[in-house]
């Protein structure tokens, strides 16, 4: 088996918190700036960070930036506060961060085995490493905290979509059908990257997710911490501020279903009662049958549908907790003024 799980149990019981948090965001940009991580960031967002960019200091931490280590520490990778909401609080996190500590912890981590060449800058200068990696960080924010903020309707939007999920018990709907790294299938995390400090149990620890404002691709994840499990993926609608018609954006007055599971699945649960084949269900909602096939995995992942053959053939049924989930948010929310 490869990759690793994090058992969550009763997802009605998981402490779910969800952070307008901008580093991640950053971080996430970054990696696809310098090449080899493609987070979906659009072109035009990538040529104007690389523009503001110290070609001296882009060379020292382009190596690292590049290379595909599922682990940084999460000074580096802009984490360590999973609440902040201001950019100059984890800016300012960076500036004070010790030099020889940073080191201290990228070689603890790398004890058992050899040292990968791109964390040899920092582990031989580690005061100039950082100090360039705080130059490119900061201008990097200066040029993106504009398209940042133009994200901001779009991030309410999500966390209203996670709290409706959360009360209304439908949080494994969501969770499966956040198109990250990181998949859910029956209240356990797959994680894609072995790590031997990676939990086994989520505990009391809360599950924060971290929306992206990034790049339709982004997704990263931490669960080597003692505090908390954090997810964080790509923000739905980004497309909207992209510029790209077509994005992921959710039309205004969606009904709750399509709020929390997105509007292709939330049609897929109400057409099940319906007892479709998956080419039956592709070719009402013209959706390639490819696509139909891996959105249908999901909601079955969140046992919200199941497969079950008919003679020489496999319709889909809804689930008990499937069709009480659909009535439950047929009703549209509230048109705010």
């Amino acid at each position: 088996m490869t990759g690793h799980t994090v058992r969550l149990g009763a997802v009605d019981r998981v402490n779910v918190r969800v952070s307008r948090q901008p580093g991640a965001t950053l971080f996430s940009l970054l990696k696809d700036v310098f090449g080899g991580h493609s987070h979906g960031v659009p072109r035009l967002w990538r040529d104007a960070v690389r523009r503001v960019l110290s070609p001296d200091a882009a060379a020292v931490v382009g190596p690292l930036l590049r290379s595909r280590a599922c682990w940084m520490p999460d000074r580096l990778a802009l984490v360590h506060d999973l609440g902040a909401s201001d950019m100059s609080v984890l800016l300012e996190e960076l500036a004070d961060s010790d030099p020889a500590l940073v080191a201290a912890e990228v070689a603890a981590f790398h004890s058992a085995g050899s040292t990968p060449p791109e964390w040899r800058p920092l582990l031989d200068h580690p005061a100039s490493f950082l100090a360039a990696y705080r130059s490119v960080v900061g201008a990097a924010w200066d040029a993106f905290a504009p398209l940042w903020r133009q994200a901001d309707v779009l991030m309410g939007r999500e966390i209203e979509r996670i709290g409706v999920a959360t009360v209304t018990g439908s949080l494994d709907g969501l969770l499966a059908g956040l198109d990250a790294e990181v998949s859910y299938r029956g209240g356990t995390l797959r994680l894609p990257h072995p790590c031997p400090t990676h939990l086994a149990d989520l505990g009391g620890r809360p599950l924060v997710l971290v929306p992206l404002a990034s790049g339709s691709r982004a997704g990263m994840y931490g669960a080597d911490r003692d505090d908390a499990l954090w997810i964080a993926y790509a923000l739905p609608g980004l497309g909207r501020i992209a510029g790209r018609p077509g994005g992921a954006e959710q039309a205004a007055g969606a009904d709750g279903l399509s709020l929390v599971l997105g509007s292709v699945r939330a049609q897929i649960l109400r057409h099940v009662p319906h007892r479709p084949t998956v080419g039956d269900l592709a070719r009402r909602l013209h959706i390639g049958a490819s696509t139909m096939t891996y959105h249908c995995q999901q909601l079955e992942a969140a046992g919200l549908l199941r497969r079950v053959r008919h003679g020489r053939e496999v319709r889909l049924h809804p689930t008990e907790r499937g069709a009480a989930l659909a009535y439950l948010l047929a009703a549209k929310p509230a048109v705010r003024e």
